[in-house]
């Protein structure tokens, strides 16, 4: 699974920041979580900026996807040391880009790990699309933590800052459910009395 990916040539960005775009035999690289997960404290950014269009949202990975994502972590340490001197221009050790690198999943004693992943909001430029079960469009959950996810997204490039590094991984679409919310009072029944 992870054979055919490649990380090509270190490039900078109109905003200065260092990118090498991810591959799998010359296309982009998707993956679709199999099953439904939590995004439990929903978009959010460094600012506290609600309004802003590109946020990290993180996600609760298990099962498959934990073990895809755990894959992929390990097979980004092997890759850039192997490929060190192209991709930093110089020779690092796999404990030197370990040690550098920013694994995809974070983990937390006692919780299942989170996938780190930005989200681009409603109303911006390639905006993340949200669906409902029967295929239809629909808007971003009213309260994330309520909400069951389930994520499409490109893993795009490896990141490069100073001495750090790690992979983006872009969330495209969520299958979103949310509990129904009904009125739980009866037509005319008295509040208090």
């Amino acid at each position: 699974m992870y054979a055919s990916m490649y990380l090509g040539d270190v490039h900078t960005n109109a905003k200065g920041a260092k990118m090498a775009p991810l591959s799998a035999m010359g296309d982009k690289v998707f993956y679709t979580f199999p099953e439904s997960t939590k995004a439990p404290f929903g978009p959010s950014n460094f600012d506290k900026d609600a309004a802003a269009p590109r946020q990290n949202l993180e996600v609760r990975v298990t099962g498959e996807a934990a073990s895809y994502f755990r894959g992929l972590d390990e097979w980004a340490v092997d890759y850039i040391c192997a490929h060190s001197e192209r991709l930093f221009k110089k020779k690092l050790s796999l404990q030197q880009v370990r040690d550098s690198y920013t694994p995809c999943l974070r983990h937390s004693p006692g919780y299942e790990p989170l996938l780190r992943t930005k989200i681009n909001m409603p109303g911006s430029r390639g905006a993340c699309r949200f669906w409902t079960a029967s295929g239809e469009e629909r808007e971003p959950p009213m309260d994330w933590r309520d909400a069951e996810v389930k994520p499409h997204v490109h893993v795009s490039h490896l990141w490069l800052m100073g001495g750090s590094c790690g992979i983006v991984v872009n969330c495209c679409d969520l299958l979103v459910a949310e509990a129904s919310r009904a009125f739980p009072f009866a037509q005319g029944e008295p509040m208090c009395e």
